[in-house]
């Protein structure tokens, strides 16, 4: 059996259980994708989780996330790629699907280096100033030190394979595992048994490698990206921290600890390079792409900020989600800020026209956010429509007033939207978060202590936002594992006391710190990490006794003490020792 067009996997079944516009309830099922990753053949994998009941199972794998139970013959083979997969995940050693995925017999990921010879001429690399570095299906020229370049290739390597999980519609691919899987019974063969039955053994092939140049650090990068693109909008191309041109086909990046940027970039160049009706040929000088001219160019950047969420968890991989990092930032500003969901029509345009408005963090914020939920929330038929969309847009053949369809046209109730923003008790406890975390917004959500003691504690955070939540200090300890690396935190309005202060040792990067209408008192002052600069502490039970302490705080710019028991005369005493300080900001009325 082979699949010749994308438009045969992703139709959308008459009988289908969902409609668009339907929406799932959050609290009942899950809201994220998982998928698997290459594994060493040594590897002891976490178990799989059994179903819960006939009608929702315990984790959403790509296909019956977009499927629901579609008898389409064509959603059968991505289930049975996602089937090789999950074998592969139960016993890695399976030599049958090593091969298949192109797996080293000691190792997830293959990787090979030389000596670099000849670079794009863009570059303006000498001979022998970079290295190649190889994988199944990227060439990474660095300039970057072994360490970073090894993790980057590891890196690509596993994105690459959870990618065409999610995207199998629109994967080049598609068609060899068609061919794989013709006349596998499921139920009858196991995965490495249909593949030994067949007449040879069999290899998922790829075509030219996906090139990405990873610099060593951001000043090389930023002189790269404005000479290699001084014909273009080079000054926001070099002010960003990751880049892919389809003209040039190369991704750009500089080693960094968070990978959002690789994810999100890399995401770009498999959609134009991998897709099933990408040209193989390098595109001609002056070329325009549908995705450039579509209005519906949301979707484009959308679809990369979703797949920025991309993380790992031991042997598994994630992808959406409450968690995810772009719905941070829109939570924030939506159930706090109040700032309105954007509507279709006001997210609509073409890329020349979006990199044109002057709020161009926000657009990209609602792009996520809508995309977000489209993906994880709004049901399978949505889902499955939407991957039609993207199936069209990196499809050359058709022109961007050909890319229409009805299903990614419909209007979204706003209200929707923001409901699915909301985070609550239940929802974490059957979502919780998987892997590190860099940011955390449950600001105006409905979550409780007995919410977050479903949640086991989360490292990496740099930004956490648990304003206004009926939690104590034990629930806030028991969440936050550590505080190294924390830039911002408010717990404002939370029924946190003096003991939350043991919380701040080691958060030594700490910048803006917010205990607002918290019953601390002048005893806080003192454990305030020295790396402050901004102080919210309106509402608190603080006296003149602690001048002495805020004083002391060497990088403190602003801070609020509106409503507080400090008298004029103790405010004016700090603002004669440092007056430089901006001193209750806010604009409180009486």
């Amino acid at each position: 059996m082979s699949i010749s067009h994308a438009e045969a996997i992703v139709r959308a079944e008459e009988d289908s259980q969902s409609s668009p516009g339907e929406t799932r309830d959050a609290g009942k099922l899950i809201d994220r994708v998982t998928a698997f990753i290459p594994l060493p053949a040594a590897a002891d994998p976490i178990a799989w989780p059994s179903t819960d009941s006939a009608d929702t199972p315990s984790v959403l794998t790509p296909d019956n996330a977009a499927r629901s139970d579609s008898p389409n013959a064509a959603d059968e083979i991505w289930s049975a790629y996602i089937e090789l997969w999950k074998a592969h995940h139960a016993d890695p050693s399976q030599p049958e699907l090593r091969t298949l995925f192109g797996l080293p017999a000691d190792a997830d990921v293959l990787i090979t280096q030389r000596r670099g010879r000849v670079a794009p001429s863009e570059l303006q690399w000498r001979p022998g100033s970079f290295r190649i570095w190889q994988t199944d299906h990227f060439e990474i020229l660095s300039q970057a030190d072994d360490v970073e370049s090894r993790r980057v290739a590891e890196s690509l390597e596993r994105e690459y394979w959870v990618w065409t999980q999610v995207f199998f519609p629109i994967w080049a691919g598609r068609d060899q595992v068609a061919l794989i899987t013709n006349d596998w019974d499921r139920q009858s063969t196991a995965a490495d048994a249909h593949l030994r039955s067949l007449s040879s053994p069999a290899r998922l092939k790829h075509g030219q490698r996906h090139r990405v140049v990873l610099l060593p650090d951001a000043e090389r990068y930023r002189a790269t990206v404005a000479s290699a693109f001084r014909n273009t909008d080079s000054k926001a191309v070099a002010a960003s921290t990751g880049f892919y041109s389809d003209t040039l086909r190369l991704s750009f990046f500089f080693p960094q600890q968070d990978l959002s940027s690789l994810h999100h970039e890399v995401c770009h160049q498999l959609f134009t390079e991998a897709s099933a009706n990408a040209s193989r040929r390098r595109p001609t000088r002056g070329q325009v792409f549908a995705t450039a001219t579509t209005n519906d160019f949301w979707l484009i950047e959308g679809i990369a900020g979703y797949f920025e969420s991309l993380r790992y968890e031991q042997s598994l991989a994630y992808v959406g989600g409450w968690e995810s990092p772009r719905l941070q930032l829109a939570r924030y500003q939506a159930l706090i800020g109040g700032v309105p969901i954007e509507s279709l029509e006001d997210l609509q345009g073409s890329r020349d026209d979006i990199q044109s408005k002057p709020d161009l963090a926000r657009w990209y914020s609602q792009a996520s956010l809508r995309t977000h939920f489209l993906m994880d929330s709004a049901g399978p038929a949505v889902r499955r429509e939407l991957i039609k969309q993207l199936a069209d847009l990196y499809s050359p053949s058709k022109k961007p007033a050909e890319v229409n369809p009805a299903g990614a046209k419909a209007e979204i109730n706003p209200a929707e939207i923001l409901r699915s923003l909301r985070v609550d008790d239940a929802h974490i406890s059957l979502n919780p978060i998987k892997g590190d975390l860099a940011t955390l917004c449950l600001a105006g959500c409905e979550v409780t202590g007995e919410g977050l003691s479903k949640q086991k504690p989360i490292s990496g955070l740099t930004w956490c936002d648990l304003s206004r939540l009926p939690i104590t200090d034990a629930d806030v300890q028991q969440l936050v594992a550590d505080t190294s690396l924390m830039d911002q935190l408010s717990l404002e309005a939370t029924g946190v006391t003096n003991q939350i202060a043991s919380l701040f040792r080691g958060a030594t990067q700490l910048r803006e710190l917010d205990l607002s209408y918290t019953a601390v008192d002048d005893s806080v002052v003192q454990s305030i990490p020295p790396s402050v600069s901004t102080l919210w502490l309106t509402g608190t039970q603080l006296t003149d006794a602690s001048i002495d302490g805020l004083l002391k705080l060497p990088r403190l710019q602003t801070f609020d003490v509106q409503r507080t028991k400090m008298t004029d005369q103790g405010l004016q005493r700090f603002k004669r020792s440092r007056p430089e300080c901006q001193l209750n900001p806010l604009n409180i009325p009486e």
